[in-house]
């Protein structure tokens, strides 16, 4: 199979970055219980604020049972691709991916969250991910990548 071309892969990069950070966004804000969804089975890192969270199942219990109501407004976006050819595991998935998503990707998020009421303070933050191709029930999921890493930090 031959190798995308390096500008298709930043555009795929780029709209599937942009993509997946304004559904996830959306997610903490107003549908809490699908959170999970957007991690991997085993994610290698998440911390929060320096805080090591186990996986997408505890990240969903934080934002559901213990945080209030949050807005997001992105301010930027940017990315890098890691890896231009992320490895599958099974000779299934390869058939089933296409050659420019089987990338993983840098993701590095800015902007501001309000908790609680509407006249709350606004909150810098900066957020880091990396996203994989999601190749676990994808049917369930719908989503090209999922989270591998994240660090999420409260700018004050």
């Amino acid at each position: 199979m031959a190798r995308p071309s390096a500008d298709i892969l930043t555009k795929v990069s780029t709209e599937g970055a942009t993509d997946f950070v304004q559904a996830y966004h959306a997610a903490l804000s107003w549908n809490k219980n699908s959170i999970a969804k957007f991690y991997h089975a085993t994610p290698t890192n998440i911390l929060f604020n320096g805080n090591v969270i186990a996986d997408g199942a505890a990240v969903e219990e934080i934002f559901t049972n213990q945080l209030p109501s949050a807005r997001y407004e992105i301010q930027s976006v940017d990315c890098q691709i890691i890896n231009k050819s992320y490895p599958v595991t099974t000779p299934a998935e390869t058939s089933s991916k296409s050659a420019t998503k089987n990338i993983s990707i840098l993701v590095v998020v800015s902007g501001y969250v309000q908790y609680g009421e509407k006249d709350a303070p606004q909150h810098g933050f900066s957020e880091t991910f990396v996203l994989i191709p999601n190749t676990e029930g994808k049917e369930k999921n719908k989503r090209d990548w999922v989270i591998q890493s994240q660090n999420f930090r409260l700018v004050v």
